[in-house]
């Protein structure tokens, strides 16, 4: 028989809050989108990544590691799409991605 010491606890290994809403508008300069999303407990820093909007394929860079709950991602090409998504980063590893977000950027 085992005892569940941390009952009414998620295990350390289960990631039940991730980045559920995340929002993209035109930055304040040409070429730049802000980013803002719902902040996550527990997280010490946050990963951003960016994919251009091309018909054939998806490739994800990654933009920066921060430590806040919003972002400007500058030096984009103006009339390009672009797609944006994060995931948290806790002391137990990356959570899942957060849903995708598009913004063409001005």
């Amino acid at each position: 028989m085992s005892i569940n010491r941390n009952k009414g606890k998620e295990p350390d290994n289960f990631f039940n809050d991730h980045t559920e809403f995340i929002a993209a508008t035109s930055g304040d300069s040409e070429g730049e989108i802000d980013l803002i999303w719902e902040p996550v407990k527990g997280t010490l820093t946050y990963v951003v990544q960016i994919s251009a909007v091309h018909k054939d394929e998806e490739k994800w860079e990654n933009v920066d590691v921060i430590d806040k709950s919003s972002y400007t991602v500058s030096k984009l090409k103006s009339r390009k799409e672009y797609n944006f998504r994060v995931a948290a980063l806790t002391a137990n590893g990356q959570g899942p991605w957060s849903e995708v977000v598009s913004k063409k950027a001005p």
